[in-house]
């Protein structure tokens, strides 16, 4: 069985790539067949539809959220560190091919993808921007943060700026990403 789990994660890796280079409907199976040395029907056989792929990919990003965050969900902990993982992360992410988060993919072709997929897209942020309030809200309860407004809308605002700024790295590289980041840390009042 390891061999049908590699190549499923040969496909998941592969189409994350090509999605987050060229969106939702910027490629076929054959984009990601070819390279990878195998025939259409295998990724068939793991991913029956291209929504079932998108679904996949976006439940994967799901999974990382979950497994990156789940033991400050429920216990707390350094909201510092949790904000800089997410940093950290979105670092390796654009460094590595893929400066568009799915959820930035998915919406940015949102009216031609199917209800299922929506809804997992709608999950995943929703997920995510609780925990990103969670962070903010501990952050402030902790003397980590001193940020004006409720968490809610600056875990908003974040979360958009970010997404914002993994689309500037694709013009103006990583320094525009750090300078957003370095704001964001001023405007939570963290220490340097």
């Amino acid at each position: 069985m390891k061999a049908a789990t590699d190549t499923r994660t040969q496909i998941i890796d592969k189409a994350s790539e090509l999605m987050m280079q060229h969106g939702v409907n910027g490629f076929s199976y054959r984009d990601i067949s070819s390279p990878l040395g195998v025939k259409n029907a295998a990724i068939h056989y793991h991913f029956p539809s291209k929504n079932d792929l998108i679904r996949a990919l976006i439940e994967e990003q799901h999974d990382v959220l979950r497994k990156n965050t789940a033991e400050f969900m429920a216990y707390g902990g350094s909201a510092t560190q949790q904000l800089e993982g997410l940093f950290s992360y979105t670092l390796y992410q654009c460094r590595n091919g893929r400066p568009v988060c799915v959820l930035g993919v998915v919406a940015a072709d949102y009216d031609q993808v199917d209800e299922d997929i929506k809804s997992a897209n709608g999950c995943f942020a929703k997920e995510l921007f609780n925990w990103l309030v969670r962070v903010l809200e501990v952050g402030r309860e902790q003397e980590e943060f001193d940020f004006r407004g409720e968490p809610k809308a600056k875990a908003i605002s974040i979360g958009a700026t970010v997404q914002g700024a993994r689309q500037l790295f694709r013009i103006h590289g990583e320094d525009y990403l750090q300078q957003v980041f370095a704001q964001i840390r001023l405007e939570l009042g963290i220490k340097a």
